[in-house]
């Protein structure tokens, strides 16, 4: 039995599905979707780079390699997003949080 799973399509899901729950003012959820948005930004960087180098059947069959690579690449992606390796996320954040009401505590 063949399954055909595409783990770039982790990230993916999870940005459309906040995208698709109901608009919120809260600054979490907004620095969440920030740093989740860097992630996939990041990922997609990743990938792309990867297609770039080209492929040696040297080895053989090397689809556990792939599967690897790109499951190390969402790993990759989420901990520099949440490290705020490239700063993408608080630059999203700030510009993005002038249009939210001021939080009431």
């Amino acid at each position: 039995m063949r399954v055909n799973w595409n783990p770039d399509d982790l990230l993916a899901a999870k940005a459309e599905n906040l995208g698709s729950k109901k608009q919120s003012s809260s600054h979490k959820e907004l620095e969440k979707a920030a740093q989740e948005f860097e992630a996939l930004f990041v990922q997609m960087l990743l990938s792309e780079m990867r297609r770039t180098v080209p492929d040696n059947d040297l080895l053989g069959d090397r689809r556990a390699e792939k599967l690897f690579q790109s499951l190390l690449d969402q790993e990759l992606a989420v901990n520099s997003s949440q490290a705020q390796s490239l700063g993408l996320a608080k630059l999203i954040y700030e510009q993005m949080s002038r249009y939210l009401p001021d939080e009431k505590e």
